[in-house]
């Protein structure tokens, strides 16, 4: 099964505990649509790994611009992965 891995690497963010309530919002509408596989929030607020179920990278793009924090990544990275087992 094709996926997209995405990791952001985040900068700093004044009012993080203000934004972050919105962001988890977003991401749960994901996972409920079926859209996200799984997300890891790096150690120390750092940014975060998101496994999209979804394999088209522009849709996943657009997609990533929805989330509050999106405005402070400083580093996105996309890889598609071919799950072998």
């Amino acid at each position: 099964m094709n996926r997209i891995l995405v990791n952001t690497v985040l900068g700093k963010v004044e009012n993080i505990e203000e934004i972050l309530p919105q962001e988890f919002a977003v991401v749960a509408t994901w996972k409920e649509e079926g859209v996200l596989a799984h997300i890891f929030i790096k150690e120390a607020m750092g940014g975060a790994v998101l496994v999209f179920n979804e394999t088209n990278q522009d849709k996943v793009q657009k997609l990533l611009t929805q989330l509050p924090l999106y405005k402070h990544f400083k580093k996105i990275e996309y890889t598609l992965l071919n799950q072998q087992f």
